[in-house]
C-alpha cells in the first residue's frame, strides 16, 4: 500500500510539472513574442493591440502564479484563514462592482441578488471573496450573452447562506461535470486558464466548512452554488 502511494504521488507530481511548464510557457512566449515585435510596428493601431495581447498574457501569467501559490499553501495547511466580522451584501456588491469593471462583453449584464436586507457574518472575509471572482470569471469566459448573476440565500434550515454564480452560458455537459474540480480540468482548451480555479475554490468552501457543486443544462447556462455555515451577529 506504501509503494502504491508512493508511486501515485510520483505520478501526480510529474503530472503537475508537465502542466505547468505548458501552461506558464503559453502566456511567457506570448508576451516574450510581442514584446519584440514591438519595436518593429509601423502603425499606432497595430501597436495597441500589441500591447493589450501582453497585458492579457501578463494578468494571465500573474494568476496562474497566484493560483500555484495558493494550491500549495492549501496542500500545506498554512493558507490563511483570519476571520472578521464582514458584511455579505458589501462583498456581493464589490464582486459585481470588479466584475462590471472586467467585463468586456456589452450583450452580458452582471446583477446582485441579496436574500437579506442586511447579513453580517464572522468569515474570512477576503477567502469567501476569492471564490465569488473565481466564479464569477468563469462565468464570463463562457457567456456571450444574456446574464450573470451573482448572490445568495438564506437557508433555515442548516443555518446556512447558500451562494450562487448563475450564468446563461455554453453549459456544462453531464458527464464532465464530476470532473470540472478536478486540477488542470479544463472543458475548453481554446479559453485561457489553467484549469486550477475551481479545485481551489472547492479546497476553500470545504475550509470554510460548506461544500459547494453545480447544476448545468447545455446550451442554457450554468448555475455554481456553494454553501457556508450562519450564525446571526449583530
Amino acid at each position: 500500500d506504501a509503494l502504491s502511494a508512493a508511486e501515485e504521488a510520483n505520478r501526480l507530481k510529474s503530472a503537475f510539472l508537465a502542466n505547468m511548464s505548458h501552461e506558464i510557457r503559453t502566456p511567457l512566449n506570448a508576451i516574450i513574442g510581442f514584446s519584440n515585435l514591438l519595436t518593429s510596428v509601423e502603425t499606432e493601431e497595430e501597436k495597441q493591440e500589441f500591447i493589450s495581447i501582453i497585458e492579457n498574457n501578463n494578468a494571465l501569467l500573474l494568476k496562474l502564479i497566484n493560483n500555484i501559490f495558493d494550491l500549495a499553501m492549501i496542500d500545506a495547511e498554512m493558507l490563511d484563514f483570519n476571520e472578521s466580522k464582514t458584511s455579505i451584501n458589501h462583498i456581493i456588491d464589490e464582486a459585481v462592482t470588479s466584475a462590471r469593471m472586467k467585463n468586456q462583453n456589452k450583450d452580458v449584464q452582471i446583477i446582485a441578488s441579496k436574500g437579506l436586507p442586511e447579513c453580517y457574518i464572522v468569515i474570512a472575509k477576503h477567502r469567501l471573496t476569492q471564490v465569488l471572482a473565481n466564479l464569477l470569471s468563469n462565468s464570463m469566459k463562457f457567456t456571450e450573452s444574456g446574464s450573470i448573476t451573482v448572490g445568495y440565500e438564506y437557508e433555515q434550515k442548516g443555518c446556512l447562506l447558500k451562494f450562487f454564480v448563475r450564468d446563461t452560458g455554453i453549459g456544462i455537459p453531464k458527464n464532465k461535470v464530476k470532473e470540472i474540480f478536478h486540477r488542470f480540468t479544463k472543458l475548453n482548451t481554446f479559453i485561457q486558464g489553467s484549469g486550477l480555479g475551481l479545485s481551489i475554490c472547492e479546497m476553500i468552501v470545504h475550509k470554510l466548512g460548506g461544500r459547494i457543486w453545480v447544476d448545468s443544462e447545455i446550451d442554457r447556462g450554468t448555475c455554481f452554488w456553494f454553501t457556508v455555515p450562519y450564525q446571526f451577529t449583530e
